[in-house]
């Protein structure tokens, strides 16, 4: 089933590794071609790859490497002995440590994240106004000047995106850079001895930051490094990556450090982009959160302190009234004994005082026991609500349902007690049950987190600490940056820079990964979305497999219980659940999601939260994410056949020709996952009228031409499918 993944036929789509008719082979430019004879000079070894130029469809030009010859599996293309890499420990250890140690404040990680880039920059700059006496001289002369990313596009390029939080996020990174490179100018004029006027620019900052955000390594390596002549390589989804080669004599060689045997691959055992050998995961993480901060006046929550004060308040009320009723009654009944002179009477009169004071102290005692009760029986309640608290994350995509659903439950269970509708026993044992639920469901959270969603399981209430994250100030200016108080205890900067304990840098082949001649060679950055590409390269990709659509859905109009939208106001949840829509797995947060809307508690079972129980409720489920889906789309301003026809448009820049491809391929995304929605109900319709399983997930009309690839994608949900069949009714 291999070679039907997704991967594969993304990579057949864009013959990834085959050779490219188009690229052109020109002579190198001088300034390269010298830097790299000087680098052969110098122990770099370049193997079976060289410059090239490219084009994309609409006929733009950019330069990358090209197979000089078939490139085979574990075959090392570049070896860079790290003598040659740049390193922060360079910059550290140069002229221009003493500005460092004197502008913690920007230099130093206990201050600020991006610590390494302030440096390399500062460092940068001072090399290249050197010129020709600087080690970097070629290095830093090869930095083209024509490449940017997101952050440095117009306005108007960024709104072809259509993508609000992105742009939002490009424009404060901007606003960033702005700080940070006012920070650095009002430092260096203080070192004229070190720095000429015309150096540090906003053109010279621009120029030297972008490279420093898309041309360095940094994850595995102990400092954020530049490598010469590799960042030739472009990024694509192969799996070429860097690693690291020790000498014979190095201690800190191991059996890992071992290279692999080079070897060619047959047709079938070429690797799918599946693979993720020798690249790492990273995250597309932008925070687009608004929140309900509005107050919410439908609903009060119980409060038991002014219940019991209620109360007391009453009880000694009545007690008052029927105190004096009996004291009026005795008040009466002496002057007729008076009249009387019975003593009889006297004693009868004498025996009803004994009586009443008797019925006082049960009925205050009966109030006291009654009113206890009430008490034991809310803080079941509470405490059942305050193990939801803590183990339970409110703002996840489904919760706030189920425990909207429990508090409204818990809520009548006590007032149905402190009506007298219910007997004592029967609310607290309802409320040990609710407890019990809550437990169930957490245990079934938890599992479809960490087993489904590969997601980690967060012990504290993350919501909260995602607020609190989201409303960090920040540092307006390079005033404010530079005069925070420094501790003179402190070590800002560590004693000793170590130096990398590799003895090469190198870029391979991976162990199932092979180029024809004249194919383009790639790198694999990472497994990036194109949201991740655009703000670090400035770059998107055509049928990216590891990118996703963002879906926000306002839950709130979803949301039937008053005690649920309550506790989103009460803790200013965000008004959005959030989705990302990918072209490699079926969206089933979203139809959980979904479900959680329908699900009933005492209608539906727990195990049908997370799990496929109910074939009706999972297509009303199906049916509820389709109509989403299809209500985002038409949000597009294009469609997706309008911007497959812009990319061969040959007036457009490189910025408008990414921006057409990051829509194109959102679009995509969500044709592919409405097209697997429709084919899941199909299934679960043919099932409902009866139809054996195997027969019923055959082939769709919404399968297209790849019905093998998208049952591949489905295969895990059509086998709960199959599950809900041998259910008991």
């Amino acid at each position: 089933m291999k070679r039907h993944s997704i991967g594969k036929r993304f990579r057949k789509l864009k013959g990834l590794r085959k050779a490219d008719p188009n690229a052109i082979i020109p002579e190198t430019p001088k300034q390269l071609q010298d830097y790299i004879e000087t680098l052969t000079a110098q122990g770099v070894y370049i193997n079976k790859v060289k410059y090239a130029i490219f084009q994309t469809k609409n006929g733009l030009k950019y330069p990358g490497l090209i197979a000089s010859e078939k490139i085979l599996s574990n075959e090392t293309l570049v070896s860079v002995p790290k003598d040659l890499l740049l390193t922060t420990r360079h910059a550290f250890e140069s002229p221009l440590k003493q500005m460092f140690l004197d502008h913690p404040q920007y230099f130093s990680n206990q201050f600020y994240p991006s610590w390494e880039d302030h440096q390399l920059m500062a460092f940068i700059l001072y090399e290249y106004q050197r010129g020709p006496e600087s080690e970097w001289h070629l290095l830093i002369s090869n930095l083209p000047r024509d490449i940017d990313y997101l952050v440095f596009w117009s306005h108007e390029e960024q709104d072809l995106l259509d993508d609000e939080p992105l742009v939002k996020l490009a424009r404060k990174q901007y606003k960033e850079f702005l700080i940070e490179f006012e920070t650095l100018k009002c430092i260096t004029d203080k070192y004229p001895q070190l720095f000429k006027p015309e150096t540090v620019t906003l053109e010279n900052a621009r120029w030297v930051y972008t490279h420093l955000v898309t041309r360095c390594f940094g994850k595995y390596l102990a400092y954020v490094t530049m490598v010469p002549f590799c960042e030739l390589f472009n990024h694509e989804c192969t799996d070429v990556f860097y690693d690291f080669e020790y000498n014979a004599d190095n201690p800190h060689k191991s059996e890992e450090s071992e290279q692999a045997q080079v070897k060619e691959l047959k047709e079938d055992e070429e690797l799918s982009v599946t693979s993720s050998e020798g690249s790492y995961n990273s995250e597309d993480e932008i925070s687009d959160s608004e929140y309900v901060i509005e107050t919410y006046e439908q609903y009060k929550e119980f409060n038991f302190d002014d219940f019991s004060e209620q109360s007391t308040k009453k009880f000694n009320e009545e007690f008052s009234k029927i105190l004096d009723n009996i004291q009026q009654q005795n008040e009466e009944q002496e002057q007729i004994n008076q009249v009387l002179d019975n003593q009889q009477d006297e004693e009868l009169q004498n025996k009803k005082m004994k009586d009443l004071q008797e019925q006082q102290i049960k009925m205050k005692k009966d109030f006291n026991i009654k009113l206890n009760l009430q008490r034991e029986v809310f803080l079941l309640s509470r405490d059942c609500k305050t193990f939801i608290f803590q183990n339970i994350d409110y703002g996840d995509n489904y919760s706030i349902f189920f425990i909207g659903q429990m508090f409204a439950k818990l809520d009548k269970s006590i007032q149905e007690y402190i009506n007298g509708g219910k007997a004592y026993f029967m609310a607290r044992e309802e409320v040990k049950r609710i407890q019990l639920t809550c437990n169930t469901y957490k245990n079934n959270l938890y599992a479809f987190q960490k087993d489904i969603m590969k997601k980690p399981i967060y012990q504290t209430n993350y919501f909260q600490q995602k607020r609190s994250k989201s409303q960090n100030s920040t540092l307006d200016n390079g005033e404010q940056i530079l005069s925070q108080p420094l501790d003179p205890e402190c070590e800002y900067y560590k004693p000793v820079w170590e130096k990398d304990k590799f003895d090469r840098f190198v870029m391979k082949a991976a162990s199932k990964d092979q180029f024809e001649k004249g194919a383009q060679v790639y790198f694999c950055y990472g497994r990036l979305s194109n949201r991740m590409m655009l703000m670090r390269y400035g770059m998107s990709l055509e049928y990216n497999k590891y990118d996703h659509a963002h879906l926000r859905i306002e839950y709130l109009k979803y949301i039937q219980s008053n005690e649920a939208i309550w506790l989103v106001h009460k803790y200013q949840l965000s008004k959005y659940k959030r989705f990302k829509l990918k072209h490699s797995t079926f969206p089933i947060d979203l139809i959980v999601f979904c479900k959680s809307i329908y699900w009933t508690f005492n209608v539906h079972s727990l195990d049908t939260f997370f799990k496929i129980q109910d074939l009706k409720l999972e297509r009303r489920a199906l049916q509820l994410a389709l109509e989403i889906l299809i209500e985002e789309i038409q949000k597009f301003q294009d469609k997706l056949e309008d911007n497959e026809k812009l990319l061969y448009d040959n007036t457009l820049g490189y910025h408008e020709y990414f921006a057409v491809i990051y829509r194109l391929e959102r679009q995509r995304i969500y044709h592919h996952n409405i097209n697997l929605i429709k084919i899941c109900i199909v299934v679960i319709d043919r099932m409902l009228d009866g139809i054996p399983f195997e027969q019923a997930t055959e082939k769709t009309q919404f399968d297209f031409e790849y019905c093998e690839t998208n049952r591949i994608i489905l295969k895990k949900y059509f086998e709960q499918m199959r599950y809900a069949l041998y259910l008991p009714k």
